[in-house]
């Protein structure tokens, strides 16, 4: 946490000095990313200031947008985007420590299900004057339902999501395992001994892990949260994962299923057959360091961009589920807020309107190549008729499933993040350590019991 904090802070003193006309621009890979620079003529010189998700797609689709929203209107060319970029773990508290030091933040990038925490925490303003009723319904029915709260419209999407299982051909060939390319493939039991087959060592070291479970580095509920629900049969308090309420985890969270999940987690990082590496490794799975991977598409573009030549051979399979339960991926994605504090949130709203609409959102799927969170754009690309990416378009109306909605969302990720490196690092019960987390979670949410009568 003091690790966040820190981020946080020095997120914060990088706005309040742009918000001065003093921040310098630096490359992307933490701190702040290339800022677009003004053009002669147009309008107004204005700066907004843009907090965003670390990351070379992330960046590269971000400034791609805003490069061609300074282009669509003679008014938007003298308009200054900062962009200050952050790791994934410390993206939601530098959201609302932003807000709450006053720094000059104009708009913000957010994961779905913290939209409502941030609308209950005043750290975002409705959107619905900015976007018709025709408008909105453009986007996906749970792409609208992530970033409404209480009815009120506060933040368009700019993708869909749903994980299903990448694999190394060149790994899984020289295991002797094959992968069935389908929807409904190996349920998770079946899936441990082929992940095991496919762990390579020199001697006593691991060179090649047999899987990395999720994006990136970090222990959240997106991928880590799917394996718990997905021992429950669909509509069970397991497969739920919280009670209707939004602050009752208790009798969800601890079921003889889910701790029997919490268990087989460990197990791929402490079992007598480690399949994955207690310390994530970043970009273990594009750098052929993981057989499998769980990831939404855009790990597609990613591959792309790294091996342009085509000499990274992969598939994808349907994410596994446990035999008695039900198969599982978590949706929405990556959302656009525009903070109360901003002094022009009309300009900050018409660059979010312009990045999730026809134009800026069909930019972005050009980089990132995962699933669009508006239905014309998902309709139309030709990547989603075919195999790998026609894998997600069928999975996500197959058995996607949306996170957890309450706006306690935020607390509840960052006590989950906890239990799930305890799982991995430590020796400590797994029952110990739900019962442990679900206290702390429930204590987090309590303030917000009551909040969608």
């Amino acid at each position: 946490m003091l690790k966040q904090s820190v981020a946080a802070l020095a997120m914060i003193a990088a706005l309040l000095l742009a918000s001065c006309g003093g921040a310098p621009a630096a490359p992307s890979g933490g701190g702040e990313a290339p800022a677009e620079q003004p053009a002669s003529g147009g309008g107004e010189a204005v700066t907004l200031n843009f907090l965003t998700l670390d990351g070379d797609d992330m960046i590269a689709a971000t400034n791609a947008v805003i490069d061609a929203w300074k282009k669509s209107d003679p008014k938007y060319a003298n308009v200054t985007v900062n962009i200050q970029a952050v790791p994934f773990a410390d993206i939601f508290p530098a959201i609302e420590t932003a807000v709450a030091s006053g720094a000059e933040l104009d708009l913000f990038l957010a994961d779905g299900p913290d939209m409502k925490h941030y609308a209950f925490n005043n750290a975002a303003i409705p959107l619905e004057k900015y976007f018709t009723k025709e408008e909105i319904a453009a986007f996906l029915p749970i792409n609208v339902e992530a970033g409404t709260y209480k009815g009120v419209f506060y933040s368009p999407g700019i993708m869909e999501s749903c994980s299903n299982m990448f694999f190394n051909k060149d790994m899984t060939d020289a295991a002797g395992v094959n992968p069935p390319e389908v929807l409904t493939g190996w349920t998770m039991e079946e899936a441990l001994p082929n992940w095991q087959k496919t762990v390579q060592r020199d001697g006593s070291s691991v060179t090649v892990w047999g899987l990395r479970w999720g994006q990136g580095t970090y222990w959240g509920d997106y991928e880590h949260g799917i394996v718990r629900r997905a021992a429950g049969p669909k509509g069970s308090p397991t497969n739920m994962g919280m009670a209707p309420d939004g602050v009752t985890f208790k009798g969800y969270m601890d079921t003889p299923e889910a701790l029997a999940a919490f268990e087989f987690q460990r197990s791929w990082y402490r079992g007598e057959n480690p399949v994955s590496p207690q310390e994530p490794i970043p970009d273990i799975f594009f750098n052929k360091q993981s057989a499998f991977y769980i990831s939404p598409d855009n790990a597609i573009g990613t591959i792309n961009r790294k091996y342009p030549n085509g000499d990274f051979r992969f598939g994808v399979m349907g994410i596994p589920g446990f035999a008695n339960g039900s198969q599982v991926c978590h949706t929405d994605s990556w959302h656009f807020g525009v903070s109360p504090a901003s002094k022009q949130q009309d300009l900050a709203a018409a660059l979010v309107k312009y990045m999730t609409g026809p134009e800026g959102a069909k930019i972005w799927f050009g980089i990132i190549k995962q699933l669009p969170a508006r239905t014309e754009l998902l309709n139309t690309v030709p990547e989603y008729k075919e195999m790998p990416q026609k894998l997600f378009a069928e999975a996500v109306q197959a058995y996607g499933q949306p996170r957890i909605g309450t706006p306690g969302y935020t607390e509840y990720q960052q006590v989950f993040a906890e239990l799930m490196k305890n799982l991995a690092q430590t020796d400590a019960p797994v029952s110990e350590l739900v019962t442990d987390a679900v206290s702390k979670i429930e204590s987090a949410v309590a303030k917000y019991k009551g909040w969608n009568d």
